[in-house]
């Protein structure tokens, strides 16, 4: 006879009320020990509640009693990749698909983690076979519009998208998908539409709130922008990146150089200001977005508890800054000429630390940041005011050349 906690379990497990169903499940397991369907929801239940440590305890003891079921390994590798522990993740998703290679979400995961990789085309070639199992399988057809976008191979994205929205008019996550889509493609207007329907069908998905804040922060031009290069620069492996970034600035310095030696000086100023401009602009303009968003009327309500922190933080430093160059210029007090430059100088890893994906971005950022203000606070003490701004604000051009790594 099926236990009535197990019973009562499921059915708030497939009403989506996973954390209301959480202790009918422990209940279940309190009765019998035994009960695999009950540690299993329950494990599922913890996935989605965001408990991993909890969820990854259970999959283990499921897994010790059924060695060969390929939806714990599943399970253990979504469960890995939230933890950031990629690689166990594609070691597990290989065990699921080596016992069951015909489940096209087992496929559709492992595109995933390519398609995180930035390993496109095998992504590619992964979710096709998914889609030639099940070709109106949702998950493969959101991941192959996605990977498309990044290959920019447009006109076949765009096909597919109408696949997804035609199969799953009502779907959110379908919904969602097709805006970031839309974004990256520079369609902001049709984003916000798609965001807009994805969170009417429900208004909890912060995949919608998060793109429909970005959309959001688009109507701004300069954001626009920003948000191009983001996207394009994105696609590139870390070391493309880094040829990039290093190949701007031989350009720069070399046409600084040639300005000067054929007397045009004057010509190298607007230049500086434009290689700042973009050296600079891609680390505060998210955070600096967030603070407008923070004192908009409507716009406070989308964003999330890191963003309204990183906007919290970006316009705190910003006014402790201008406020200490404020003092300067009344009092000649350098001691707060050097706070003012520590303050503006931190505005580049420390509101940005709450926005990334990983905890050690986060960990790594944050303690760049606290290490830059402690200097600048410190330093003073020990050597001459000028000495420890100009630390502080080496700190903060070596973290443009260094943040890359630190925030991957």
């Amino acid at each position: 006879m099926e236990s009535k906690n197990l019973a009562r379990g499921l059915s708030l497990f497939e009403m989506g009320r996973n954390k209301e169903a959480i202790p009918f499940f422990q209940k279940a397991i309190s009765e019998n020990a035994d009960d695999w369907s009950a540690k299993y929801y329950l494990a599922h239940c913890f996935y989605d509640t965001q408990a991993f440590e909890k969820a990854a305890v259970l999959a283990d003891s499921l897994l010790h009693e059924h060695p060969n079921h390929p939806d714990i390994f599943f399970l253990k590798a979504r469960i890995a990749m939230q933890q950031d522990r990629d690689k166990e993740a594609r070691s597990f998703i290989e065990e699921a698909i080596a016992i069951n290679p015909n489940d096209p979400d087992y496929l559709g995961f492992k595109a995933a983690l390519l398609l995180h990789k930035k390993n496109y085309e095998e992504a590619l070639a992964i979710v096709n076979d998914g889609l030639r199992i099940a070709p109106k399988n949702s998950y493969c057809l959101n991941l192959r519009a996605q990977i498309l976008t990044k290959l920019d191979r447009v006109e076949e994205a765009d096909e597919t998208v109408e696949n997804i929205l035609y199969d799953n008019p009502e779907d959110s996550y379908s919904h969602a998908n097709v805006g970031w889509v839309a974004l990256e493609n520079g369609n902001h207007k049709q984003a916000l539409e798609h965001f807009r329907q994805a969170l009417q069908f429900d208004p909890n998905f912060d995949y919608a709130r998060e793109g429909m804040t970005t959309a959001l922060k688009s109507k701004n031009i300069f954001y626009r922008w920003y948000l191009k290069y983001a996207f394009w620069i994105g696609k590139k492996s870390s070391q493309n990146q880094w040829v990039f970034i290093i190949g701007i600035y031989i350009a720069y310095r070399v046409a600084v150089k040639l300005l000067s030696a054929t007397g045009m000086t004057y010509a190298a100023v607007p230049l500086m200001g434009a290689y700042l401009l973009f050296a600079l602009g891609g680390w505060i303009m998210e955070p600096l977005s967030n603070t407008i968003l923070n004192f908009d009327r409507y716009g406070k309500y989308l964003l999330g508890k890191a963003e309204k922190t990183s906007g919290y933080f970006f316009g705190g430093l910003l006014l402790l800054g201008l406020t200490s160059m404020l003092v300067f210029y009344i009092t000649d007090m350098e001691f707060a000429l050097t706070l003012g430059v520590t303050f503006i100088c931190t505005l580049l890893p420390l509101p940005r630390s709450f926005l990334l994906s990983t905890k050690k971005g986060r960990s790594l950022a944050a303690a760049y940041g606290l290490g830059m203000l402690a200097t600048g606070c410190i330093a003073p003490f020990f050597t001459s005011y000028v000495t420890a701004g100009l630390i502080v604000f080496g700190l903060m051009v070596l973290y443009t050349w260094i943040g890359n790594f630190i925030e991957s």
